[in-house]
């Protein structure tokens, strides 16, 4: 295919190679290092939005199974079932078990 075949606005005249004007990231000025130092202390999971309190409610295949033993303690008449049902679905059994973990201390017993 020559040129001439192709549209005019497809063929570039006089074009050179754009130059990026954006700095290396493999050299770090003196302007990031004083901006690096003056941020506060990263505490997220990584993404932003994302804290400490990541994951800590109940997930959906937890609602799912408290859902479950909420419904088959109802049909079983069973009262301490749907409270564990509930307590899973809305999360409060996660958070039960999390503190339980949070009071044994490894280190106390020898």
């Amino acid at each position: 295919m020559s040129s001439s075949t192709a549209h005019p606005s497809a063929v570039g005249t006089n074009t050179q190679p754009g130059t990026s004007t954006v700095p290396s990231t493999e050299a770090p000025t003196s302007e990031s290092s004083t901006k690096d130092s003056q941020l506060p202390l990263q505490r997220h999971a990584g993404a932003v939005g994302l804290g400490p309190a990541y994951k800590q409610g109940a997930g959906f295949g937890e609602k799912l199974g408290g859902l479950q033993e909420e419904i088959k303690g109802k049909i079983t008449k069973n009262p301490e079932l749907v409270e564990h049902g509930r307590d899973r679905r809305t999360g409060i059994l996660k958070k039960k078990e999390q503190e339980q973990q949070d009071e044994d201390d490894p280190f106390a017993k020898p």
